[in-house]
């Protein structure tokens, strides 16, 4: 494997079973389809880089409860955590594109319609809770958050009906609850879940941040917040844009997390993007993975949005060793 880019390569894979598959059309139904399909995104991925690697990926499996769908063995694993949103555990050993001591300028909202069950089984398990959540009452949304083993923030979130969510809802409502499976070796009730999942970045520049996701990356506005915003991008997976100054972290140039997108035709992405000013491409070409043999892979798009977050989207190729993901991703 290649060094810079091995831990941008994974896309994901976890088996979503056929009885969901009304529910995945409904949401397609839902979602503005505007963007043109060679440009689709059909997964995200947050990489998220540690120091202590077993330390990490135990958490993400034994407690979270989360499938582990991809895996560099002793560098990388993809757990699932919804059915189109994951997270890459990255050791940090000098192979990747980011360290673990760079700040964690992401926080991973984790959506649930079970918050109570939640919050009574991260007591129970020891999670380092920032803070115990807060009763509903009129507000759109409650929760709790959790610090993970290398310091990254999880907020176990719940969104309810109110006027700020009205266009929120219809998606949520029609995305299918993700439940640990009962063969992992895992703490996690097999009643509990989760629904979608978003990604919230903090950026200086917020205008500049709105217009590259909104414009260029042709994501979708559904929720507008007080401090944040919340776009689309794949059926379970969201992007927040974060005023700087007012959320969990404030904005930082360097920061430990790459924000992975899956698409059907990573050089379709590439020849758009290279024609796009406020996206700064890292390859002067598609990047190619390969494997020890000299097989390719993945094909890779991998540039900075306006304020430096990594930015990759994943084309993952028709051969035997994409096998589990491409079938999750449903790719043609």
């Amino acid at each position: 494997m290649k060094r810079i880019i091995i831990l941008l390569i994974f896309g994901f894979a976890v088996s979503v079973s056929s009885c969901n598959s009304h529910k995945n059309e409904d949401i397609t139904n839902i979602m503005d389809n505007s963007k043109e399909a060679v440009r689709d995104i059909i997964g995200n991925n947050a990489f998220l880089y540690y120091k202590n690697y077993d330390e990490a990926t135990d958490f993400y499996e034994r407690i979270m409860g989360f499938k582990s769908v991809f895996e560099f063995e002793g560098f990388a694993v993809i757990f699932q955590t919804t059915a189109t949103s994951f997270i890459t555990v990255v050791n940090d050993n000098g192979r990747g594109m980011h360290t673990s001591d760079e700040p964690k300028t992401i926080a991973i909202a984790l959506i649930t319609d079970q918050l109570d069950a939640w919050y009574e089984y991260a007591l129970l398990q020891g999670m380092d809770i920032r803070n115990p959540p807060k009763p509903l009452g009129d507000t759109p949304h409650n929760g709790f958050l959790v610090t993970d083993p290398g310091g990254y923030i999880l907020e176990f979130e719940h969104f309810a009906p109110h006027d700020e969510n009205v266009r929120f809802m219809p998606l949520l409502n029609a995305s299918e609850t993700i439940f640990s499976e009962p063969e992992l070796m895992t703490e996690r009730p097999v009643g509990l879940g989760f629904k979608a999942s978003i990604y919230w970045l903090y950026h200086k520049d917020a205008k500049a941040a709105a217009d590259f996701y909104r414009d260029v990356m042709d994501f979708e506005m559904l929720v507008e917040q007080p401090f944040s915003d919340i776009y689309s991008s794949s059926r379970t997976g969201y992007i927040g844009l974060v005023l700087d100054g007012v959320g969990i972290h404030n904005a930082t140039h360097e920061k430990a997390v790459n924000v992975g997108f899956m698409t059907n035709d990573a050089q379709a992405w590439f020849d758009y993007l290279e024609n796009q000013p406020s996206f700064e491409l890292r390859t002067k070409e598609l990047f190619h993975e390969e494997d020890g043999n000299g097989n390719n892979l993945i094909d890779i798009v991998i540039g900075y949005d306006p304020d430096n977050y990594f930015i990759e989207i994943d084309e993952y190729l028709d051969v035997e060793f994409n096998k589990d993901i491409r079938n999750v991703l449903e790719m043609r």
